[in-house]
């Protein structure tokens, strides 16, 4: 196998293992979260009354989605500058580590403060995504950009199919129910902390080293703050507002989706992984692993993001009103889709306009924005839905996609600079 497709696999194959264990954590974290808030902390009890929260469960399951993204907002461009310097392999397998650790905190908790805990040091330590993004951008041309950075979606997308299957699988067994009576442990979370650290270990045996050495001694030489270099590139503003306003949209959705389930059809952690989460994984490798080459055959990556966030701003407000069941799972495609449509595409159009020596610290600049929507977007979305019902964070998201189209309108127009940039 050549040194790059061995690579590409090698970084396939990461991504999928460490995103199996969050597709496990997602669809039941906001309801083991809100589930455990139920006995608070007098500081907790404190803020409960001060914001006059309704349903202050659902207010804490969207702390923990908030503390992760706020802390991954800082740690971002930093992990991704370090790899710039050192290199993706160890930061990567560091990265890995770190989430592993935080899993496991995270299923031995029994108690909402420790839950948050974890999820800020999980934030803290969770780089993995942005450097492997950089990494697969190493071992491509600007042309492949698009269909390399697919992989990466669809390692997501298979961690989406299996990890909310095997939630409910796992959440379900006599096991489960009996380390949560006798321990306090969590088993699907220990089962996230092991597949962490399975994909750790695929790094250090059979991940090479991508970045080359004279992009690490360019970048040694290139000093300045990440954030300060992207915003100083035509383009790279707009790019980055987009990818702010599509993930606090999509954030909102996500941050909420169990809950307005739960709300609307009484559906529990099982059935939300099963006929939720298990066709929005699906249809989203189905878009990143195949799809996207026949799209970037057709569409310039600019069409893409565009087309993938009306899809968005569309679907999304009719998921709080669709009845149970088909209309409701049918909106999983424009969604997923939507969603895969405009991340391939940000992500490439970013990464065209980046040189080798500052991948890695594009992609944790890009990674920060996304993760300060993920700040957003939970923490409006929760509030939205714990004092205007479960309408409100569907309505916000659309309307936050909406203002990244118009932003995605002004990246169209300037085609020219992005064309020059390939």
């Amino acid at each position: 196998m050549q040194p790059t497709k061995r690579a590409q696999l090698a970084i396939f194959l990461t991504v999928f293992v460490d995103l199996l264990g969050f597709g496990i954590v997602i669809p039941i974290l906001p309801l083991y979260a809100k589930s455990l808030a139920l006995h608070p902390a007098p500081w907790m009890a404190w803020v409960n009354q001060s914001l006059g929260l309704g349903d202050p469960g659902v207010f804490w399951a969207g702390a923990t989605m908030v503390l992760f993204s706020l802390a991954q907002f800082f740690a971002g461009p930093i992990l991704g500058r370090i790899s710039d310097l050192v290199g993706r392999r160890p930061v990567l397998l560091v990265s890995l580590l770190g989430t592993c650790a935080s899993y496991l905190v995270l299923g031995t908790a029994g108690s909402i403060g420790w839950v948050l805990a974890s999820r800020l040091f999980g934030g803290f330590t969770g780089g993995s995504i942005s450097v492997a993004q950089a990494a697969m951008a190493d071992s491509s041309s600007p042309k492949e950009r698009s269909k390399v950075l697919g992989m990466i979606g669809a390692a997501f997308g298979l961690g989406f199919v299996f990890g909310p299957a095997m939630a409910g699988i796992l959440s379900s067994l006599a096991l489960s129910h009996r380390l949560l009576a006798t321990h306090g442990w969590y088993l699907p979370f220990l089962v996230a902390a092991g597949l962490s650290f399975t994909a750790a270990m695929l790094v250090l045996v059979w991940l090479p080293e991508t970045l080359n050495p004279a992009a690490q001694t360019h970048a040694r030489v290139n000093r300045g703050h990440a954030v300060l270099h992207a915003l100083k590139r035509p383009g790279m503003p707009q790019i980055m507002g987009i990818a702010l306003l599509a993930m606090t949209g999509f954030a909102m959705m996500e941050g909420t989706f169990s809950l307005l389930a739960n709300t609307r059809f009484g559906l529990g952690e099982r059935e939300v992984g099963f006929y939720l989460f298990l066709p929005l994984g699906l249809l989203i490798s189905v878009y990143q692993g195949g799809l996207v080459r026949l799209v970037v055959k057709w569409l310039p990556e600019r069409i893409a993001q565009f087309a993938g966030l009306v899809m968005l701003a569309v679907a999304l407000p009719f998921i709080a009103f669709a009845p149970w069941k088909w209309p409701f799972v049918l909106l999983m495609i424009p969604i997923a889709w939507g969603q895969g449509m405009n991340n391939t595409a940000t992500a490439a159009l970013a990464s065209q306009l980046t040189p080798q020596d500052e991948q890695g610290a594009l992609f944790g600049v890009l990674q920060a924005m996304q993760g300060l929507g993920r700040i957003a977007g939970p923490l409006v979305g929760s509030l939205a839905f714990a004092r205007r019902g479960y309408a409100a964070p569907y309505m916000w998201a659309s309307a936050c996609m909406c203002l990244a189209l118009m932003l995605a309108i002004s990246v169209m127009r300037s085609s020219r600079v992005i064309q020059d940039a390939a």
